[in-house]
């Protein structure tokens, strides 16, 4: 279950020293009381030659220990923009201890030069739930990874090659966790050569540290009282006795960093996929999957998140897809004008699941408001499928056709439509959940579930005393969106797919009314019905989504068999990828919520980028 990193309450507001805010934590000032912008210029801008280091177009990746307020990110933001960079910015910090966006507001009060990045900061500051939380800005070029916990510990989870470290965290002597030889080990082990690092501290420990695991490490001056600091440069990875952990061979990602791109499929997987690589400047094309409505054209979809009483990568991902979700740009005109979703229980077991959750959450109010057996989720709701799909893929190239036929030869694939037309491109993504299969054919591909879903549109008037948000309650009744309010949903396994699988059914329309009512206390004829609507949602045995390289399945089940038997088989080797052709599939009924994350997630698999989920998550995830 996730919970505040640290278990420990989050978000707690700023005391005061002097112009310094000070951590109740450890006893320590975020920034320096003197001008805690021009210290962050002068100690980590400066001490990693930064924007400079950007120069001739370069995509720069900054790691820091300890994000706080935000400062250093806002400061290097500000100073890339000024510098008129052509690259890209990336920006990956640790916090484990969260702050409330009202904190955070009353720091960046202090610094009005760099107002207006704080307050895109802010709105795009994510609850307090442990685990990897990605934001974008400056229309993509500008990338924030947040990672929420122990230090060490998440950067063990990360995957990335780091320009510059900032490292920042408290004192060594408040903090000696920001400054433990497992988190220097993690550093060296992303960091490359020529990688610089700066830091306010001259500590000798921490010196030591860093020249045993490779560093050339020089002191300089300090800013204000401070006589000396650290700064350096990654020398070597020989000294590097860590490595990455978490991910089996047969886990095995790929890039395809240059070339046009075909999106097979508009549906939400084929819509994020292709927005996230459209903002790293991509040429993407996107095409119409396979001919069968899909479940992403539902009328309206709601964002809530399903929590889970374990702490694990599965948890996380939950709640880092429903945050990422509740603020991503490309929703913000699809969402229904009543936002929120008020969570009640399925029966009296849930009732006490429900309280367990909202305790360990331990969320502000500004995501979750508590009360008895049920809460209510300030931030999700429910959105318009027509308008988010529309704006996820405005501008990029489309053709409506169906492909019927995929090939590779000579390096490039061509698709072949059932218009006759031919379309070529270096790399190819499949999100055609229940298609997937026959675009496959003899490559193999994992196991997809058919899953039916039917839903029940009300008209208004609506009854005076159907709450006007989102309800949410194993079932759910949507905001109005687009003039009506929808009732869902069933969620049966399907053996085969025929015409039948996507017409209505009376037997369903019953079982949805029935738990509504129910659970609401009101009775069909409190209602007016409008439409049914019924389609065929793509699932996977785990219910995690697939994302990631397409390898030949059945040379890899060959190979892997072993695996069946003892899960800790090595030296298999690694598995037959199919050169430039991916897969982002089975998101099932949660869509809307999980499409945008595993967009971004992809495009930065195949644009050999810092991935944006923990790699933890690289297995779960992976077609195989």
């Amino acid at each position: 279950m996730p919970q505040s990193p640290h278990n420990e309450k989050a978000g707690k507001n700023l005391n005061w020293r002097g112009n310094a805010p000070v951590s109740d934590k450890f006893g320590d000032v975020y920034y320096s009381a003197e001008d805690g912008l021009e210290e962050t210029r002068f100690v980590f801008l400066k001490g990693t030659g930064f924007p400079e280091a950007c120069e001739n177009g370069r995509d720069f990746v900054i790691a820091e220990t300890g994000f706080g307020t935000g400062l250093n990110f806002l400061a290097s933001w500000k100073a890339w923009t000024n510098s008129g960079a052509k690259g890209t910015l990336t920006f990956i910090s640790v916090e484990g201890y969260p702050l409330t966006e009202r904190a955070l507001e009353e720091a960046h009060e202090t610094f009005p030069e760099v107002a207006d990045y704080a307050a895109e900061l802010r709105k795009a500051w994510p609850a307090p739930a442990p685990g990897f939380h990605p934001r974008h800005f400056a229309e993509g070029k500008v990338r924030l990874i947040l990672l929420f916990g122990d230090a060490a510990a998440s950067f063990a989870r990360l995957r990335a090659k780091v320009d510059a470290w900032y490292l920042d965290g408290f004192a060594p002597s408040k903090n000696p966790e920001m400054w433990s030889d497992a988190l220097i080990e993690q550093i060296a082990r992303l960091s490359k050569p020529g990688t610089r690092f700066a830091t306010f501290t001259a500590a000798g420990f921490v010196r030591r540290a860093l020249q045993e695991r490779g560093f050339h490490v020089e002191k300089t001056p300090g800013y204000g009282r401070k006589r000396e600091r650290l700064e350096g440069t990654f020398e070597t990875q020989a000294a590097v006795a860590t490595s990455e952990k978490n991910v089996p061979e047969w886990a095995s990602l790929a890039s395809t960093p240059t070339g046009r791109i075909a999106v097979i499929g508009m549906g939400i997987a084929g819509a994020s996929i292709a927005n996230a690589l459209k903002r790293r400047g991509r040429d993407i094309v996107i095409i119409g999957g396979h001919g069968m409505p899909t479940a992403s054209q539902v009328p309206a979809a709601i964002l809530s998140p399903r929590f889970m009483l374990e702490r694990n990568a599965t948890s996380e991902f939950f709640t880092s897809a429903y945050t990422y979700s509740c603020w991503l740009p490309d929703y913000q005109k699809a969402w229904a004008p009543e936002r929120g979703v008020t969570v009640l229980p399925k029966n009296e077991n849930d009732s006490v699941r429900l309280n367990t959750v909202q305790e360990l959450l331990d969320w502000d109010e500004t995501w979750l408001a508590g009360a008895a057996e049920s809460f209510h989720l300030c931030r999700g709701g429910s959105i318009s499928s027509e308008t988010a799909l529309s704006h996820l893929i405005a501008d990029i190239p489309r053709h409506e056709g169906v492909v019927t036929r995929l090939e590779r030869n000579g390096g490039c694939w061509t698709l072949t439509l059932d218009t006759d037309e031919t379309i070529e491109a270096e790399a190819v993504v499949l999100a055609t959940g229940i298609g997937t299969p026959s675009l496959l054919g003899d490559i193999g591909c994992p196991e997809l579930r058919p899953n039916r879903g039917q839903i029940e549109q009300i008209l208004p008037p609506y009854p005076d005393n159907l709450p006007s948000p989102s309800l949410a309650y194993g079932g759910y009744v949507t905001a109005e969106v687009d003039g009506s309010r929808t009732i869902g949903s069933t969620f049966d396994r399907l053996s085969n797919i025929d015409e039948s699988s996507f017409q209505t059914s009376d037997s369903d329309s019953a079982r949805i009314i029935e738990q509504f009512e129910a659970i609401t206390g009101l009775s069909r004829k409190d209602l007016t019905t409008g439409n049914s609507w019924a389609g065929v949602r793509a699932t996977t045995p785990d219910h995690l989504p697939y994302a990631g390289p397409v390898a030949n399945y059945s040379s890899a089940q060959e190979r892997y068999a072993s695996l069946a038997q003892d899960a800790k088989t090595r030296n298999l080797g690694k598995p037959d990828l199919v050169p430039g052709l991916y897969l982002l599939a089975g998101l099932g009924s949660k869509g809307y919520q999980y499409g945008p994350i595993l967009g971004e997630y992809l495009a930065a698999q195949i644009c050999d980028e810092p991935l944006p989920l923990p790699t933890d998550l690289i297995p779960p995830l992976h077609p195989l």
